[in-house]
């Protein structure tokens, strides 16, 4: 029996109801889902929001239609399409995904450390460029800051994760903007999170992965302390001594 259980917007339940239901096992890949009547009645909404969640489940790969015999669980029932949960099925919980974004990008700059090849390094360092020259435009700068992260993700050599990078990347757009913004107003300005920039290229240059992952760390938990945030430490793993 379906139920639901998060405290989000009713569709979004829904959706989340149906997603776990194929995640147990219950409902099965290729099978058929109840109908909008049935689960309207086990969910106790509106046959509207059911259509609704039925339509988003279908963009993201999970249900398809057959003509004439109505939904059914795709034969991928993870689905095509990644989304990241939210709150009220709407606001993203920034400082999750901060932490997500450092675990990432700390083991991402070590990778780059031992791939980056020559054009790499140019294309961070043109990056780093337009950063120190135009640290009073925000957008310019927050463009460069991401044009640099990506260059860091090219390194690594895996198409995926610069899908996933870029991704990423969307969700964070205005929370880059606003940490150019907040640094702008700290005594010393940009400095700080340029210093952090350069000192990751250094260790990325070097090639010295474990240096390159402490300071992508380092700077991670700068860029969200610029955002009022504080995140947990030491997570790039480090041989025993």
């Amino acid at each position: 029996m379906l139920e639901l259980e998060r405290p989000d917007t009713l569709v979004q339940r829904v959706v989340n109801s149906i997603r776990e239901e194929i995640a147990s096992g219950r409902l099965l890949a290729e099978s058929r889902l109840p109908t909008e009547h049935q689960l309207a009645e086990q969910l106790n909404v509106s046959r509207s929001v059911i259509r609704e969640a039925v339509s988003q489940l279908k963009a993201d790969g999970i249900l398809i239609s057959r003509r004439g015999f109505g939904s059914y669980i795709s034969k991928t029932p993870a689905g095509t399409v990644f989304r990241l949960p939210s709150k009220n099925g709407h606001t993203l919980d920034l400082a999750q995904l901060f932490e997500m974004r450092l675990w990432i990008e700390a083991q991402a700059a070590g990778i780059a450390a031992s791939r980056r090849n020559a054009a790499d390094l140019r294309r961070m360092e043109k990056a780093l460029e337009v950063m120190a020259a135009n640290a009073s435009d925000f957008d310019l700068s927050a463009a460069a800051d991401v044009e640099f992260h990506r260059a860091i993700a090219a390194a690594c050599r895996n198409e995926y994760f610069l899908a996933f990078h870029d991704f990423l990347g969307s969700q964070l757009t205005a929370a880059r903007r606003t940490a150019w913004e907040n640094s702008a107003a700290l005594r010393g300005g940009s400095m700080d999170a340029q210093n952090e920039h350069r000192e990751l290229f250094a260790a990325i240059a070097l090639g010295d992965p474990e240096t390159a992952a402490k300071c992508a760390e380092r700077h991670l938990q700068a860029s969200a302390g610029r955002l009022g945030m504080v995140l947990p430490n030491s997570v790039y793993h480090r041989s025993q001594d």
